[in-house]
């Protein structure tokens, strides 16, 4: 995806000594100087280490090459900035005095050794705007992957095997773009990880190898275009025909195999929540839990990144030594990227720029895609808070810039309560969403399913004396067997009725749509099988895009 990299055209640097940094020293072994580097057709003379498969380069001494811009490092917070501050925004510390200028580089004899490093101890930003990439601290200077510098500069790569010969920026011709200049595999990556081709059952997908979690689970993925699908594999030494045994809702004592159970566990996820999992399968759920909750998509994605087989940010830099760097920042409101996604680029009443956002920038957008989107102006409260400081409380909001405040909404005094969606206040409409947490009902009917996932109440079949035997069974206390809350015998011509035909039995009126019971609420309530409360605080909130324009809050 595309995002603004503000007026890049960089230069990183030589950290003081004596810095402190979180990340802790590993010695690793490494290579120097074992790959040339050329800028725009000119030879670098700083050194450069090669590291399980990558070439790491210095970036402040290639910038140099072309243009000098100021690098200023904050100790306090390990950030270093490349070229200037913004107009309008802060910087994120105290500079440090000290300056790598007057410091020569050793170039380091060609060789292989062993060298203690620091890895990702800093964060590099452009123009206040953090760029993702991997580091190295070596010696008082930060080095990144060459695919880094591409990245950042916005240049072409290419690697010359014959001659061992890296090229940036101008590449002669003859010279092949790479993907990687690793010569380990052409599809190793900055953070270490390579592909295999899937054997097997799998194929026809690529094996993500070192990444973390190799001990536990094989990772796999496929691209086609612009689609990535992934899939995991878990590889632990688990005896899957060791047989479990536990009870189900009606009190029966069932055995299965682990494999059977994670049949179970995969197919019924949705259904089933994870704390009914826990109470009935404790530690055997957790373990099944433990690798299909890990951040595979997120590791694909970073693989694929580092290794060019997505397309990277475009840059907005000129190459020419003479160029003059000027900030660019995009015009106000709504706009598109390139595959058609609805972008808004964020100014506040001051004309700050604040950034760009899209619909999954919302924190409940990705597990909620039905909820009100950006691309529909309606901005959530998750991302009203990047651009200013929001307070919120059950009467009022109020937002702050540095510590002054903005403007008061006040909400209604019953803006808790379920069954209110909507209001405005200070002519800006505000709009609730339930997050999906919210456990409160509003049906007049509920059916069993959605029944289970708010109360925890669950219908089931008993079979006591006949097929149409059935009972609600209560939450499960302390990892109890659920308490039977009411036992329903459904009449003889239940099966012939029609769908949308609702039957009266002991008080509870019930119905079946699409092959689902449906059950009278106000009945549940008076047979105490539920209790509902009026109030929640399950919601997230939106504000209206066009009337926070209009109150001048975003421009």
């Amino acid at each position: 995806m595309k995002k603004w990299l503000v007026g890049m055209s960089a230069a990183l640097l030589l950290l003081p000594q004596g810095s402190i940094f979180a990340a802790p020293s590993k010695n690793v072994q490494v290579s120097f100087n074992k790959v040339n580097i050329v800028v725009n057709g000119q030879a670098a003379t700083s050194n450069n280490i090669l590291y399980e498969g990558s070439t790491y380069v210095p970036i402040r001494n290639i910038a140099e090459m072309m243009e000098n811009l100021p690098v200023t490092f904050y100790p306090k917070e390990n950030i270093v900035n490349i070229g200037a501050v913004p107009a309008g925004k802060q910087e994120p510390g105290v500079p440090s005095a000290q300056s790598d200028n007057s410091k020569d580089d050793v170039l380091e004899k060609k060789r292989d050794t062993a060298i203690d490093a620091d890895f990702d101890a800093i964060t590099i930003m452009v123009n206040l705007q953090k760029v993702e990439a991997s580091n190295l601290l070596y010696n008082g200077r930060t080095y990144v992957p060459l695919r880094a510098v591409s990245n950042i500069l916005g240049l072409k790569v290419a690697y010359d095997e014959a001659t061992a010969t890296a090229y940036i920026g101008a590449i002669p011709e003859g010279v092949t773009i790479k993907t990687s200049d690793s010569s380990k595999s052409p599809a190793s990556a900055a953070s270490g990880m390579s592909h295999v081709p899937g054997q097997g059952e799998m194929a026809g997908w690529m094996m993500l190898k070192g990444h973390p979690y190799e001990n536990e689970a094989e990772v796999y993925y496929k691209v086609d275009g612009s689609r990535t699908t992934t899939s995991v594999k878990d590889i632990r030494k688990i005896n899957l025909d060791e047989v479990i045994t536990w009870v189900d809702a009606d009190g029966r004592t069932i055995k299965n195999t682990r494999k059977d159970l994670h049949r179970l566990f995969g197919s019924f996820s949705n259904k089933y929540t994870t704390d009914w999992f826990i109470s009935k399968f404790g530690d055997v759920y957790m373990d099944y839990f433990k690798v299909t909750s890990l951040p595979v998509d997120q590791l694909v994605d970073q693989y694929l990144k580092e290794t060019g087989q997505v397309k990277p940010p475009e840059s907005k830099v000129s190459l020419k030594p003479d160029t003059v760097v000027t900030a660019v920042t995009p015009k106000s409101g709504y706009n598109k990227y390139e595959d058609g996604t609805i972008v808004f680029y964020a100014y506040d009443r001051s004309g700050t720029y604040k950034g760009e956002y899209i619909d999954r920038d919302d924190g409940y957008y990705s597990t909620r895609p039905e909820s009100p989107k950006l691309s529909d102006k309606w901005m959530s409260l998750d991302i009203l808070r990047n651009i200013y400081k929001v307070n919120y409380q059950d009467t009022q909001i109020i937002f702050k810039q540095e510590n002054q405040e903005v403007i008061r909404l006040p909400l209604p005094s019953n803006w808790n309560q379920i069954d209110v969606k909507e209001t405005t206040s200070s002519n800006i409409r505000i709009k609730k969403f339930d997050t999906g947490t919210n456990k409160q009902i509003t049906e007049t009917w509920i059916d069993e399913d959605t029944l289970e996932k708010k109360t925890r109440v669950k219908f089931s079949f008993t079979a006591k004396t006949g097929i149409d035997d059935y009972a609600f069974y209560g939450p499960p206390k302390e990892r109890a067997i659920e308490p039977k809350l009411f036992e329903l015998k459904l009449p003889n011509s239940w099966n012939n009725s029609s769908s949308g035909d609702a039957t009266e039995i002991n008080g509870l009126h019930v119905k079946k749509e699409n092959g689902k019971h449906y059950f009278l609420v106000d009945d549940l309530k008076k047979l105490n099988i539920i209790t509902i409360s009026k109030e929640s605080k399950d919601f997230n909130i939106y504000f209206n895009v066009d009337d926070l324009i209009a109150a001048g809050l975003i421009k």
